[in-house]
């Protein structure tokens, strides 16, 4: 099932589910999901690779996601929300 969520209304915080673009050359942009992990060793909030194009972010799981918000911001110069949310059920 998919269901279209208007995020005009919504501001900067992020939250499970939000497609963000993240770069530091224009050239090379990358699209991640924000998601929850829940792993038997460990749980918090990651980021998975939409494209495959970088390592992925879920092999780390941050207990809060303004932890994951702020090593993604201080590694890329580049980051924003896209004006999208995946929902998978």
């Amino acid at each position: 099932m998919m269901k279209v969520i208007d995020k005009r209304t919504e501001n900067d915080e992020w939250r499970v589910g939000d497609v963000i673009c993240y770069w530091n050359k224009p050239d090379k942009k990358y699209y991640g999901l924000i998601c929850e992990i829940k792993l038997p060793t460990d749980s918090g909030f990651g980021v998975i690779d939409l494209e495959n194009k970088t390592e992925s972010l879920i092999s780390f799981a941050f207990p809060l996601i303004d932890d994951l918000q702020h090593l993604v911001r201080s590694e890329y110069r580049h980051v924003e929300k896209v004006n999208a949310k995946l929902v998978i059920e």
